[in-house]
């Protein structure tokens, strides 16, 4: 009777400890693939002293890229066009969004809470009135 109590000790320790291995391995792998899935970017609410022109990236992953564009003392980024479509999202200052199509030019007002989406390969130019930060994000092609 006792080397069956012993034996039943024994198995119970064993499911548990192998229980509580299984549980952390399985708990690491949850967190990992949480910590894959999103990612908290910090940005500058703010315009503060600094280059005219600063750019910082916040995040880059397979499908996006994303950046905060500070532009300061009028400074523009002359007109340029990307392979990508994007989106410009305003969050501090004032600026314009200068678009030209073709022989048409739009001029749009970039002002705190301002989202614009841009096709790919759109002529367009961004100028600090007299300061301005934007966040842009380029939604880049699958890499095969």
């Amino acid at each position: 009777m006792i080397n069956q109590r012993s034996k039943l000790w024994n198995y119970f320790l064993f499911g548990t400890v192998s229980f509580l291995v299984a549980f952390f391995i399985s708990t690491d792998e949850i967190n990992a693939q949480t910590e894959d899935v999103y990612k908290v970017l910090k940005i500058n609410t703010e315009i503060t002293e600094g280059k005219s022109k600063e750019v910082k990236p916040l995040f880059e992953g397979e499908r996006r890229k994303i950046v905060q564009l500070t532009l300061r003392n009028e400074m523009r980024l002359d007109f340029h066009s990307v392979a990508e479509p994007l989106t410009i999202e305003c969050i501090a200052g004032e600026g314009e969004l200068i678009i030209e199509t073709g022989d048409k030019t739009d001029k749009i007002e970039l002002n705190p809470g301002t989202y614009i989406t841009l096709e790919s390969n759109v002529m367009h130019d961004v100028v600090g009135k007299p300061s301005v930060s934007i966040i842009l994000t380029r939604f880049l092609s699958v890499k095969e």
